[in-house]
């Protein structure tokens, strides 16, 4: 398999592979994947990959408790439009990654 970083999709790719890791992650409550995952993730954003809005799938959600990996589901005064996540939960990703508060704990 050939890798292009240039490719019009590669940091989609990336941030998909990292989202299949996260569920992963979750589906076996494995802390030191989910651990693995944020010093990747971490890396990549030095170097200058852009986050994408699905980035908050990595952390738990404050409004529903999905958990990492999981999809975020409807809740009374949060519904979810089009997005799968809610939009406090992709802002506190973007803050996690951006180091300005500390990454939550990945499992309920």
């Amino acid at each position: 398999m050939q890798i292009n970083i240039d490719e019009r999709d590669a940091t989609e790719q990336f941030w998909a592979g990292m989202r299949e890791a996260a569920a992963a992650a979750a589906r076996h409550r494995d802390n030191s994947l989910y651990e693995a995952i944020v010093k990747i993730g971490k890396s990549a954003l030095a170097q200058g990959i852009e986050l994408v809005p699905s980035g908050g799938l990595f952390l738990w959600c404050p409004i529903c408790s999905a958990q990492s990996g999981q999809q975020c589901i409807n809740t009374p005064r949060h519904p979810l439009d089009e997005s799968r996540l809610h939009p406090e939960r992709t802002e506190l990703a973007e803050k996690a990654m951006r180091g300005e508060v500390p990454l939550p704990k990945p499992f309920g």
